[in-house]
C-alpha cells in the first residue's frame, strides 16, 4: 500500500468513526448497534478477547500433568539443543533413542527448551508446566490469527471476535492447548500462513518485504513441527495462480512486475525451507531426509490400536470417514451448525464476501483430509492430528454469527436468537468447567455425550488422568513414607516411572507394566490402569476392577483407576496352576474372588485348567467357554482349549476333546502337550 494510499484509508477511518459517535448521540439509535459498527472499538475488543483467553487458559492449564510422548519430545528438545550448543558435537539426537522423533522437527521444542536453559527450570518439577505454558500460548496464537484470518475474509472485526470464542469454546480444540505440544503449534503455524498469504495475495501486485518474511517464518515453523508443512509452499503456488488467471487485469499487472514478484516468492519458498533445515539437526545432516520425513509421517510405521465405533483396529485399517466422524461428534453441535451456516452464506452472498478468499480457505480444509484418506495415511487418536484445519472451519462459524447479528434488526429477534445460541454453548462449557483439564476427550450429543463416547472411542489417549491417580495412591497409601519396596503396576509405564521417579525420588516404589487383562499374572501391591487401549465390551463390564479405591473421573465415568490388592490371592492361585498343584490353585482362586468380588474374565483359562485336572469338568468348561469369548491372547486361548480337551476327556466325550486339542495346537503349534493329548485320547477311542 502507497503512503498516498494509508492516508487516505486513515482518513476514511476518522471520518467513519466521527459519523458512529454522531449516530451515538441519536436516542433512536440502539447503542448496541453503535458499538457494533465502530471497527475500532471491536478491534480493541478483539484483541481484549485474546488477552482474557491467554489468562484463562495459564490459570486452567497449570500443572495438569504430561504424558509419556511429552517426555520424549522433551528429551528431543534438549538433544536437539545439545547438537547446536556443542557446535555439531552432540550427535545423540541421532542416536536409536529418537529413532521416530527425528523425523519430526523440533521448532516448538528448541523454544521451549531453550526456555527451560535459560530460567534453569529444565532439571526441575516445573520443567512441564514451562513446556504447557508456551504451548498454551501458541494455542491462543492460534485463536489469535483465526480472528485476523476471519477479518480478512469477512472484513469485520465482530466476525473475528465470534470465531475467536467459537473455537476457544470448543472443548475439543481447546483442550488440546495444555498438552499437546506438536499439534497445537503445528496448528498455528497453518493458520498463520494462511494469513499471510492471504495478505501477499491481497499486496500483488506489488507484495511487500514484511509479508514475505512473514511467509517465510510462518512456512518454517510449520514445515520444522511436520514435515507435512511442504504442502504450504503448493499451496503459495497454486493460490497465486488461482488468483492471476481469475483476473485478466491483476495478471497483466503481475506481469509488468514480474520479476519482484519472483524474487519474493522464490525468497519465501527458499529461505523457508532453508531455515527449516538448518534448524533441524537431523535433516542438516542430510537434507535429503526432509522428503523422507515426509514419507515417514505420513506412513506412520507403527500401529496403533483404537476404539472406534466400539470395535478395537488398528491405525491403517480405519475407514475412509474416520476423520470426518471424530469431527461430528466432538465438536459442539451448535459450532458445527455454525460452521455449515457460515459456509452457505458465505457463498450466497458473492457481492458482500470474496468469494476467492473462501474457495482458498474451503480449500485448505478439505485438502488435507482428503490427501490423507487418498494416501491411506495412519490415522489413530481422534482427529488431533488434523486440529490444523478447525481454525478455518471457525472462521466460517464467526461469519454465520456476524451475519445474523447484522441481519436480525429487531432486538427481540436479536434476543431469542443469542438466547438459544448461548443455551445450546451451556453444556460444552459446563463440560470444561467440571472437567478440567480433560476438555480434549468432550463428545456432543450425537455421540451420547461423554458416556457414549467412553465405551465406544478413545478418550483420554494422552491418558493424563495417569498423574492425578499417582498423586492420590502416593498421598493417600502414604507410599512415600513405606519402608519396605512398594509395587505398582500400571499399563502407562514410561510415564509413571519417570514421574515417580522424578516427583517422589526417595519413595522405595518399584514400577512394572502389566496390562489390565493379565494383571492377575504379576505380582503387584498397587496398580493404576488408564482406559486406554482396552476394549469396549472390557470397559462396559470390568472397569473399573473391583479392587479400585479410586477413580480419576469425567463425566463422572472412571478413566484411571487406582488398584490395592495386598493379598494377592489370584497371583498365588496361578502359581499353584504353574507349579502342578491344582487343588491349591482352585481354593485360592474361590478364596480370591469371593474376598474381592473380582473376576477378571482373563484368568478364567487359568481356573479352567485348573478345575479341568481335578475333575471338575463342568465348571472347567464353563471358565473355558467365558474365556474364549474374549479372546485376550493366543496363549491364553491355548490354555481355554486345552481346559475344554482334558474336561471333555474326563467326561469320555472323546470326539469334542479332540477338536478342543486340534484348536489348541493351531494356537500355539510349537507347544507339545495338544498334539500329545490328541495322541492319547485317539488310542482312548480306538480301544473303546
Amino acid at each position: 500500500m502507497s503512503k498516498q494510499q494509508k492516508k487516505y484509508t486513515e482518513a476514511s477511518t476518522r471520518d467513519k468513526d466521527n459519523r458512529i459517535a454522531d449516530l451515538a448521540l441519536n436516542e433512536s439509535i440502539p447503542a448496541a448497534s453503535v458499538l457494533f459498527a465502530n471497527e475500532a472499538m471491536l478491534k480493541k475488543i478483539f484483541l481484549g478477547s485474546i488477552l482474557i483467553m491467554l489468562l484463562v487458559t495459564w490459570f486452567a492449564g497449570f500443572n495438569v500433568g504430561f504424558h509419556s510422548d511429552d517426555i520424549e519430545l522433551n528429551n528431543y528438545g534438549k538433544a536437539n539443543l545439545a547438537f547446536y550448543t556443542s557446535g555439531g558435537n552432540d550427535t545423540s539426537v541421532m542416536g536409536k533413542y529418537f529413532y521416530m522423533l527425528r523425523y519430526y522437527g523440533n521448532a516448538y521444542e528448541l523454544i521451549a527448551t531453550t526456555i527451560n536453559k535459560v530460567t534453569g527450570l529444565g532439571d526441575g518439577i516445573q520443567e512441564f508446566n514451562v513446556r504447557h505454558i508456551v504451548c498454551e500460548f501458541f494455542g491462543v496464537l492460534s485463536v489469535l490469527f483465526t480472528g485476523l484470518v476471519t477479518r480478512k475474509l469477512s472484513k469485520s472485526w465482530l466476525a473475528a471476535i465470534f470465531a475467536s470464542w467459537l473455537i476457544f469454546l470448543t472443548p475439543s480444540y481447546m483442550g488440546h492447548f495444555f498438552i499437546n505440544t506438536r499439534d497445537i503449534p503445528f496448528s498455528t503455524g497453518y493458520i498463520a500462513s494462511i494469513y499471510f498469504i492471504l495478505n501477499f495475495l491481497d499486496e500483488l501486485p506489488a507484495p511487500t518485504w514484511k509479508t514475505t518474511m512473514a511467509i517465510l517464518l510462518s512456512f518454517a515453523f510449520t514445515i520444522n513441527i511436520r514435515a507435512g508443512g511442504l504442502m504450504l509452499l503448493f499451496y503459495l503456488v497454486v493460490f497465486m495462480a488461482y488468483f492471476l488467471f481469475t483476473n485478466g487485469q491483476l495478471l497483466a499487472q503481475c506481469i509488468q512486475n514480474a520479476k519482484d514478484i519472483g524474487i519474493k516468492v522464490t525468497t519465501a519458498i527458499s529461505g523457508a525451507i532453508i531455515l527449516a533445515i538448518v534448524t533441524w539437526p537431523f535433516v542438516l545432516m542430510d537434507p535429503k531426509q526432509l522428503i523422507e520425513a515426509l514419507g515417514v509421517v505420513k506412513k506412520f510405521p507403527l500401529k496403533v490400536r483404537v476404539n472406534f465405533e466400539g470395535e478395537s483396529i488398528d491405525s491403517f485399517s480405519v475407514p475412509p470417514y474416520y476423520i470426518p466422524k471424530y469431527m461430528l461428534i466432538t465438536i459442539p453441535i451448535v459450532v458445527i451448525l455454525c460452521l455449515i451456516a457460515g459456509l452457505v452464506i458465505y457463498f450466497m452472498q458473492r457481492k458482500k464476501y470474496n468469494v476467492k478468499y473462501g474457495i482458498i480457505a474451503v480449500f485448505a480444509v478439505v485438502f488435507p483430509v482428503a490427501y490423507a484418506v487418498g494416501s491411506n495415511s495412519a490415522l489413530y487418536t481422534s482427529w488431533r492430528h488434523f486440529l490444523f484445519i478447525f481454525p478455518l472451519m471457525a472462521a466460517f462459524g464467526g461469519i454465520f454469527l456476524y451475519d445474523m447479528q447484522s441481519r436480525l434488526q429487531k432486538p427481540v429477534y436479536r434476543m431469542a436468537f443469542w438466547l438459544v445460541f448461548g443455551a445450546l454453548l451451556v453444556t460444552p462449557v459446563l463440560f470444561c468447567i467440571k472437567n478440567n483439564p480433560y476438555e480434549y476427550c468432550y463428545f456432543n450429543e450425537l455421540a451420547g455425550g461423554f458416556k457414549g463416547g467412553f465405551y465406544n472411542y478413545d478418550t483420554d489417549y494422552w491418558e493424563i488422568s495417569v498423574k492425578n491417580g499417582l498423586d492420590w495412591l502416593m498421598e493417600n497409601e502414604h507410599l512415600a513414607q513405606s519402608k519396605d519396596t512398594i509395587t505398582v503396576a500400571t499399563n502407562a509405564f514410561d510415564f509413571a516411572t519417570y514421574y515417580i521417579g522424578r516427583h517422589y525420588p526417595s519413595a522405595k516404589v518399584k514400577v512394572i507394566y502389566a496390562g489390565i487383562y493379565s494383571r492377575n499374572q504379576q505380582y503387584w501391591n498397587y496398580a493404576v490402569y488408564n482406559s486406554l487401549f482396552i476394549k469396549s465390551y472390557y470397559l462396559e463390564n470390568f472397569f473399573p476392577p473391583a479392587q479400585t479405591i479410586h477413580s480419576e473421573k469425567i463425566d463422572d465415568l472412571p478413566v484411571t483407576a487406582v488398584i490395592k490388592d495386598l493379598a494377592r490371592l489370584d497371583y498365588k492361585a496361578i502359581e499353584a496352576v504353574q507349579a502342578s498343584n491344582y487343588k491349591l490353585a482352585d481354593s485360592l482362586f474361590t478364596a480370591h474372588i469371593a474376598t474381592t468380588k473380582d473376576h477378571n474374565p482373563a484368568i478364567d483359562p487359568f481356573i479352567a485348567v485348573a478345575k479341568a485336572l481335578i475333575n471338575q469338568n463342568d465348571e472347567a468348561i464353563s471358565a473355558a467357554n467365558r474365556a474364549l469369548e474374549y479372546h485376550f491372547s493366543n496363549e491364553l486361548d491355548y490354555s481355554a482349549q486345552c481346559a475344554l480337551g482334558d474336561a471333555y476327556a474326563n467326561k469320555r466325550q472323546y470326539s469334542l476333546s479332540v477338536k478342543a486339542f486340534g484348536e489348541a495346537a493351531s494356537l500355539m503349534p510349537g507347544d507339545g502337550y495338544s498334539r500329545q493329548r490328541v495322541l492319547e485320547i485317539s488310542r482312548l477311542m480306538q480301544g473303546k
